[in-house]
């Protein structure tokens, strides 16, 4: 049975000697893999430059769960995506995102908040002209709290350290390695509060080169800890270099 759904592409890769798996999150399946068939027979609604991270896509698919790999019987561009990918720095900053969603997204669990907040920023990403320079910053926050593991900013003068392993901000402990610097952790908490403006504390911050290179390096810090590989994230170091 072919069923309609939207869909994110996350990853595609060589497949045999003339096919290619491509990894989608949909709306109605969750994360599901796809063979892309080359040759002459191909129709031309499936042709491999539609494929790209981040694109979103109408799909018509088949969906046997007992297969891990589907089919997609049709396929055409949801939006159109040129300004995101006509500007080297979004270009970049969608390289890393998508990146990071792929890791992050192991399972096949449907989730249609998790499809429409992911699909809401790249199309906000899409839309922007300028003031973009934390907006990965602010997705990577927005994500953990979608996959379960944000960060509480319990920020004290009791409480001035932040623990990468628990999560929250604790007591000075020079032996634990999880722990980050007292001036970081201080940088963080105020991004935190940056990000939340139903917050008493809230307030517009503006963040240097090395401070945004520094929020960034904590939160891929937090991720590898809670649910990535160590090292498994590398697009990170070239964003840095190339968006701030």
């Amino acid at each position: 049975m072919i069923y309609a759904t939207k869909g994110i592409v996350l990853r595609s890769f060589p497949y045999l000697e003339s096919s290619s798996i491509v990894r989608i999150l949909t709306k109605e399946f969750g994360v599901k893999s796809y063979v892309l068939k080359a040759g002459r027979k191909q129709k031309t609604t499936l042709r491999s430059n539609l494929f790209q991270p981040l694109y979103i896509l109408e799909l018509q698919v088949y969906n046997n769960p007992k297969k891990e790999i589907q089919i997609i019987s049709e396929a055409k561009i949801g939006h159109d995506l040129s300004p995101l990918f006509s500007n080297i720095k979004k270009t970049t900053l969608a390289f890393f995102l998508s990146e990071i969603i792929n890791q992050c997204l192991k399972g096949e669990e449907r989730s249609e908040e998790l499809y429409d907040f992911i699909e809401e920023n790249i199309l906000k990403l899409n839309t922007l002209t300028e003031n973009y320079s934390i907006f990965h910053l602010s997705f990577l926050l927005e994500l953990t709290e979608h996959l379960g593991f944000k960060p509480r900013n319990n920020y004290s003068l009791e409480t001035p350290y932040f623990d990468i392993l628990k999560g929250h901000f604790v007591n000075h402990n020079p032996y634990n390695y999880n722990q980050i610097s007292q001036e970081d952790s201080l940088l963080l908490s105020n991004f935190l509060f940056s990000q939340n403006p139903i917050s008493e504390n809230y307030n517009l911050i503006k963040l240097s080169k090395e401070e945004k290179n520094k929020i960034l390096n904590i939160l891929i810090q937090f991720y590898q800890t809670h649910i990535l590989s160590p090292n498994s994230i590398k697009s990170h170091l070239i964003l840095a270099e190339v968006l701030h």
